[in-house]
């Protein structure tokens, strides 16, 4: 499995590669590292790819990716030179409950700890996201693609409980230990 993180919607691919170890299984705390200090939690629309594919049409896209969700992406607020560590980071992101990859083509009203934003509909962004990637690697079933981040960081503290829900309906609970 592959964690692709979309760095910005330029036209040129600006990606970062997350290994596998750095995804939290659902329902498990995130510890917080004893290292660094203003640790955040920024937020990700996320897409499950669902099938393999190389060289995938922008047109046929839509049919790689089979579930939708929203993930936390831990890092520091200033992480100035350290983006390359901090992607390696074992445990440093989280993903929801996947949805059907429908929502992504509808307005997501996303809630965390009582703060709602709006997302979407991000299903025209994600068909051309998987084109471009998959220009340059084979996208497998579970991939990951982290589109970039939206609403407001998160500022984490030990004992801190983050809920994100979707549509007023619980994806995520992140507690912080």
């Amino acid at each position: 499995m592959k964690i692709i993180r979309l760095i910005s919607l330029s036209p040129a691919l600006d990606i970062d590669i997350h290994p596998d170890s750095a995804m939290i299984l659902p329902g498990r705390p995130f510890f917080m590292p004893e290292w660094g200090d203003n640790w955040v939690a920024k937020m990700h629309p996320a897409v499950r790819i669902g099938r393999l594919g190389k060289n995938i049409a922008r047109k046929f896209a839509a049919r790689y990716y089979d579930g939708v969700t929203m993930a936390f992406r831990v890092t520091l607020a200033d992480a100035a030179g350290l983006e390359g560590v901090l992607s390696g980071m074992d445990s440093s992101l989280i993903h929801g409950e996947w949805l059907p990859a429908e929502c992504a083509s509808r307005e997501l009203s996303v809630g965390v700890n009582c703060e709602a934003f709006a997302v979407g509909p991000f299903a025209d962004t994600v068909d051309e996201v998987i084109a471009k990637v998959s220009e340059y690697m084979t996208l497998k079933m579970g991939d990951v693609i982290l589109l970039p981040a939206v609403g407001q960081p998160v500022n984490l503290k030990e004992g801190l409980r983050v809920e994100v829900s979707v549509d007023s309906t619980p994806v995520m609970e992140l507690r912080v230990v």
